[in-house]
């Protein structure tokens, strides 16, 4: 494609779930926008539904009719996907409807807060079901397509808080959000040797789900969802190759988030190492100095051996 070419999806399926209202129904528009044909799924009133109004069992396919009557392609679906049948479901209407699948955008999520004093089992296993249980059964289902055609586009809709940050009172939440950073790694390693790139998006929009929660940001600012959709269709598209990787976007920026290993402090004769050690270089162990950014475990693993390979006769 060249430099000023508009970016398109002609030919390309999407899936996006919870695509039925804020973020996800501006990923599936401007992909749809863009040439692709889409399945917008949502469920439209989630377990988390005490906690905001205008539900809409019908949400997804509304969302699709509007997609459809403005030229595009696109169909409903209605299905839980944190029960496996139903995650089943979105990728086999992909296939019914459309005749492939090449591009997921694990969107669907629920806010479930509270402090680890209040939260409960339920609570954690709430939030892990559809956040993880949700993008793992879809992926379940699309994986075998994605990897028979040797291609495939994943995006995985995280959160700053739970990977980058903690926010007080969102422990539920985060544990989730933390754990499909861990499917999102998992995945691209996996995916690498088959054609499909595995990335995360951490965005910040003033959708129901955050209106619903105390704010760090100034209200005023254009946190719209639909300035973060660029991002989404970007990590989606065929010439974005990167893999394995996190982006922040909000209000029209966009960056790379970054988990890195310092170099720390290595003990000349590991036998010696002790507790005192620990405290008198613990300065040396804090420093960001010398970090990396591993891109696999290899990277990583090549990182440390130098270090001990340096310090230790």
């Amino acid at each position: 494609m060249s430099e000023g070419a508009e970016i398109r999806f002609d030919g390309r399926v999407a899936v996006v779930t919870g695509a039925g209202r804020g973020l996800g129904r501006e990923f599936a528009k401007l992909l749809a926008s863009r040439g692709a044909a889409v399945v917008v799924n949502d469920i439209g009133t989630p377990v988390d539904a005490d906690r905001y109004t205008g539900r809409d069992r019908d949400v997804a396919y509304r969302v699709a009719e509007g997609i459809a009557a403005g030229g595009g392609k696109a169909v409903g679906n209605g299905a839980d996907v944190a029960d496996p049948a139903g995650a089943a479901s979105v990728v086999t209407g992909a296939v019914a409807a459309f005749g492939r699948v090449d591009i997921v955008i694990n969107n669907a999520g629920i806010v479930v807060d509270g402090v680890l004093a209040d939260a409960t089992p339920e609570a954690l296993r709430s939030a892990w079901g559809v956040h993880v249980g949700g993008a793992f059964n879809i992926l379940s289902a699309a994986w075998p397509h994605l990897a028979a055609q040797g291609y495939g586009r994943i995006v995985n809709v995280g959160s700053i808080a739970g990977l980058l940050v903690g926010v007080a009172g969102h422990t539920p939440y985060e544990v989730a959000k933390g754990g499909l950073a861990g499917l999102t790694r998992a995945l691209a390693t996996e995916g690498e040797p088959l054609g499909i790139t595995v990335n995360a998006l951490l965005p910040t929009a003033d959708t129901r789900s955050a209106a619903s929660v105390p704010r760090g940001y100034d209200r005023g600012a254009h946190f719209e969802a639909r300035h973060v959709a660029p991002a989404a269709a970007w990590l989606a598209h065929e010439d974005c190759r990167v893999n394995g990787r996190f982006f922040a976007a909000g209000a029209g920026r966009v960056g790379e988030v970054f988990t890195s290993a310092a170099a720390g402090y290595q003990c000349a004769r590991p036998a010696e190492f002790s507790l005192e050690n620990i405290r008198a270089n613990w300065e040396v162990v804090k420093s960001p100095a010398a970090a990396l950014t591993p891109a696999s475990i290899g990277d990583y693993n090549a990182f440390r051996m130098a270090i001990y390979a340096a310090a230790v006769s």
